[in-house]
């Protein structure tokens, strides 16, 4: 009887412990119009909460079971975002001044975000003047920037991204015990790299941890693109609703460029007569292109391909940003490309404009 006793006591106190508790933020300070009433999940687009205005002070109360991560914003669409928050049970409180929002209380973990995120806009500060000069020099030159201030904007914006990334790198470092590089590993993307990740996440305490789920995947995703790494195949239909596999065309001893793009996509537009140079140039020579669409609507699809005469295979699931190979790939973004070898294994992924073309020639002007 008293082990039966224990036994009940034991789960009503765990029952007690998983149970919701409620975190509360105050927004106050310049409120602004439309005031911040809105708070939604940064990775979890259920979880959704109003704000209550009254007094000049907005209030949020929301269920928290696990800590996570949450977005304050003006509106319900996700624009306008303002602040991100850990959910975590402790009271927050954030201001606004000068459009600008800060938490300036909360648990340690709040305040160890708040100065991350600090340290981070501090190291993207130099973009805004980059920004700014470019906008400049497109308008005083009628667009036609010379190639060598062109560069020089590359070499700025690449210089900035570098700092961007080792503080993010840093600050990921720093907080082995806590759920902070939760929020840096998935915002820092692919730019942090593959090994960075993998390293980190070995002894990562909270490694098992659901959000992170994204990440483990897009680290597949990313491996699958790395020189050396064998075709791993894409199921879909052509534009005559045949059943294809990107196997059909890769590995079949011809050197291959798999093009992901989708008819919507103005940049994939821009980059297709590029395309199509190096496809009449190198196609009687052993090379062949695979167009991956990530439209959704197959009548558009069938536009663009007549529009831009496209005539190299082309495969779909009509998915979208859903397409299967989106994940197969990690592609967060169109254009992008990943070029095969005769063997099925890839040589290089992200070519474009110039590169492609000096790529090709290296491996097909023989």
């Amino acid at each position: 009887m008293k082990r039966n006793l224990f036994m009940t006591l034991l789960a009503a106190i765990c029952l007690m412990a998983c149970a919701e508790t409620k975190t509360e933020i105050k927004v106050k300070g310049d409120l602004g119009d439309p005031a911040p009433t809105f708070l939604y999940g940064m990775f979890d687009r259920s979880m959704y909460a109003d704000g209550q205005l009254a007094d000049g002070i907005v209030t949020f109360t929301i269920d928290t079971t696990d800590a996570t991560f949450a977005t304050i914003g003006r509106s319900a669409d996700r624009r306008n975002p303002l602040c991100t928050v850990v959910l975590d049970g402790k009271p927050i409180e954030v201001t606004i001044e000068d459009g600008k929002a800060t938490v300036t209380k909360g648990s340690d973990l709040n305040m160890k975000f708040a100065e991350a995120n600090d340290r981070i806009e501090m190291a993207s500060s130099p973009m805004e003047d980059l920004m700014k000069a470019y906008r400049e020099a497109n308008e005083k030159l009628g667009g036609q920037i010379p190639d060598s201030m062109m560069a020089d904007f590359d070499k700025r914006y690449e210089d900035i991204m570098a700092d961007v990334v080792a503080t993010q790198k840093q600050i990921i470092q720093e907080n082995k015990d806590n759920l902070l590089p939760i929020y840096f590993l998935r915002a820092g993307g692919d730019e942090l790299g593959v090994e960075f990740i993998e390293a980190f996440l070995k002894d990562y305490k909270f490694k098992d941890n659901k959000m992170l789920e994204p990440v483990v995947a897009s680290i597949s995703g990313e491996k699958n693109k790395l020189p050396g790494a064998m075709v791993v195949d894409f199921v879909g239909k052509d534009l005559n609703d045949k059943e294809c596999h990107l196997t059909d065309y890769v590995g079949k001893g011809k050197y291959v460029l798999v093009d992901f793009w989708a008819s919507w996509c103005g940049p994939c537009r821009a980059e297709m007569p590029n395309v199509k140079a190096c496809y009449e140039k190198y196609k009687d020579k052993g090379f062949e292109v695979v167009g991956i669409s990530f439209d959704n609507d197959k009548a558009a699809w069938a536009k663009g391909v007549k529009d831009l005469g496209i005539t190299w295979p082309q495969i779909s699931d009509l998915k979208g940003w859903e397409c299967a190979a989106s994940d197969l790939y990690n592609i967060k973004g169109i254009p992008a490309t990943v070029f095969f070898g005769p063997d099925g294994k890839v040589i290089k992924s992200g070519l474009r404009g110039e590169e492609l073309g000096k790529t090709l020639a290296e491996y097909l002007d023989k």
